[in-house]
């Protein structure tokens, strides 16, 4: 018997649908770049059930003659290319001529269409490739609906995430379209309601508005370059919204969002010694560059790509954005102007100048860094069993807790201290599966991208098990009634952020980041370096650390307290020699 055997049209067909139809945010994909390519200055996208059950992309581009909308479904049928040579100069998003026959592969599609001076068409296209046709009046454009994706392939649904997990994916691809062209107006609709809309007045400033809000709006810096056949524009973000992931940062190349490791580390070198470590700045960043320069026909999904020179691509990159963070730098410091008098804060009173508490000796190994054993055996020998008599000096820098104790000084970091204790007191209610949260006095709406929106709604009930009650507020805002601690606004948003950047879509994070987020919320919630404290505040801090068990650092692993002895002291000061 033969072995080798020809595939079906039906078969080979499903096949090649799986090089291009992932997912519904790969079927959107494809529609809406068909469309740009199509001269639309309008497209509208709807999704219903994460694009599963029904996908609408209406443009207004130069629509399709009865003929070309009939070829437009066969295999490698294309606008886009006529000869070899094309390829190395192409300027459009699709060119493959896969894209609508893998879509019609595995779902069921309408296509209505109409070109200048034509009638308006309307194919069906039907299981096992049948099609039916029939005139329709409608305005010059063309309308794609898929419904019912992978009807005829359920083995790929079992690879879907949720409606929510899945919309997410679609929510990313019309974001990226939308900083793509900001001469473009953008509608998306989601089971019924307006998730995005971009009014298409040219203004990149205005796209990253309606995708990531008015901090991002407002918090960004135009950045401009022309050099060497590479022109760099677009905004690059401050360090104070940067980010804790990579997920708010966009190239794209000659209208096309693409994605290259080189070009991110360039980008990210111009902001050495700005961000702190774990963060990544925001940027929605364009390049226009010669096509015969690049080469885009690398990857099926086309967002990886080559360049002739990407050494000096990055370097462009590089230079555009430094330039723009030294004059906002140079612009800031023109504006601040110094103190010139020493301002002298005296420590507020304190109810008691001399506590007395209980304090046992294995309850003092904070007070321990830095020493030998023999230092901290001579310690304790200065500290009674029983009792110990300490002495709030004051506080430095509005940083600093100085105590006396013995013959000793001892410097707390309020901050880590803080941190550390209520760290302790939340990861034991947490263990216990105990209530962690605060009703806050008055509900705080806190703005996030349709993203993150998706994403915590989607993972409702890890916020719920770490002391936040949200509700949905409209318009991709929540209404935060209960959190871990009392916090302001822009901690619980950063809270809030911070949480869905650890979530990935499988919701199986906590065994990685459950402490990681007890942390969060602890450094959040505790005391800030800068901040003054009262003499009662004070002390209920120093009583909460001799009574905790025994611990030298924040959780984060900075050490909570230093220790100088009357010895040192006098030695420093040649009282002994």
């Amino acid at each position: 018997m033969d072995k080798i055997q020809i595939l079906s049209p039906e078969i080979s067909n499903k096949i090649a649908a799986g090089e291009v139809v992932e997912n519904a945010a790969s079927v959107v994909k494809e529609l809406v770049e068909n469309a740009i390519d199509a001269g639309a200055s309008s497209i509208v996208t709807e999704i219903k059930k994460g694009g599963m059950s029904y996908i609408r992309v209406t443009d207004n581009g130069c629509g399709m003659s009865g003929d070309d909308a009939r070829r437009a479904f066969l295999r490698h049928a294309t606008s886009k290319i006529r000869g070899e040579s094309d390829l190395e100069r192409i300027q459009t998003l699709g060119f493959r001529g896969e894209a609508l026959a893998s879509i019609a592969a595995v779902s069921k599609v309408e296509l209505l269409t109409k070109a200048a001076g034509q009638e308006g068409i309307m194919l069906e296209l039907e299981a096992g490739g049948k099609v039916s046709e029939q005139p329709a009046g409608c305005p010059e454009g063309t309308t794609i609906v898929v419904k019912d994706l992978f009807y005829n392939t359920p083995a790929r649904m079992k690879f879907l995430k949720s409606d929510k997990t899945e919309t997410g994916y679609v929510t990313d691809i019309i974001e990226r379209l939308i900083l793509s062209r900001p001469d473009i107006s953008v509608l998306y609709i989601v089971d019924g309601k307006e998730r995005l809309f971009s009014s298409g007045d040219g203004q990149l400033r205005s796209c990253v508005y309606a995708v990531y809000g008015r901090d991002y709006a407002k918090g960004s810096l135009d950045v401009s370059r022309n050099e060497n056949g590479v022109k760099v524009s677009g905004l690059v973000g401050r360090a104070e919204i940067s980010r804790g992931n990579r997920n708010f940062q966009s190239f794209f190349l000659n209208g096309r969002y693409i994605k290259n490791k080189s070009l991110t580390y360039a980008l990210e070198s111009a902001y050495n010694n700005m961000l702190m470590t774990g963060k990544f700045p925001f940027f929605a960043v364009h390049l226009e560059i010669p096509p015969e320069m690049v080469d885009i026909n690398v990857h099926p999904k086309k967002q990886e790509v080559k360049f002739s020179d990407e050494r000096m691509v990055g370097n462009e990159i590089y230079w555009a954005v430094k330039n723009s963070l030294l004059q906002c730098a140079e612009e800031i410091k023109k504006t601040f102007v110094p103190k010139t008098s020493f301002e002298y804060k005296p420590t507020p009173a304190l109810s008691e100048p001399v506590r007395q508490l209980e304090l046992k000796s294995d309850n003092v190994s904070w007070l321990n860094q830095g020493k030998d054993a023999d230092d901290i055996n001579n310690k304790t020998d200065d500290i009674p069993e029983s009792k110990a008599a300490y002495k709030i000096v004051g506080q430095l820098f509005d940083t600093y807790i100085v105590i006396q104790c013995g013959e000793k000084i001892i410097l707390i970091d309020q901050h880590a201290a803080h941190e550390r204790m209520i760290f302790e007191r939340i990861k034991k209610l947490y263990k216990q599966k105990k209530t962690i949260g605060q009703v806050l006095l008055s509900p705080a709406a806190v703005v996030l991208s349709p993203k993150e929106y998706a994403c915590l709604f989607d993972n409702i009930k890890i916020f719920h098990d770490f002391g936040f009650e949200i509700e949905e507020f409209g318009n991709n805002s929540i209404l935060v009634r209960q959190a871990p601690f009392t916090m302001d606004n822009e901690e619980l948003k950063s809270v809030i952020t911070e949480f869905i950047e650890m979530m990935d879509s499988s919701g199986d994070f906590l065994s990685k980041h459950e402490e990681k987020m007890l942390e969060m919320i602890a450094c959040k919630a505790a005391v800030k370096g800068g901040s003054m404290m009262h003499g009662a505040e004070i002390e209920a801090l120093i009583e909460d650390i001799l009574k905790s068990n025994p611990v030298s650092t924040c959780p984060h692993g900075r050490p909570i307290a230093i220790t100088i002895t009357r010895y040192e002291l006098e030695k420093m000061f040649k009282r002994i020699v």
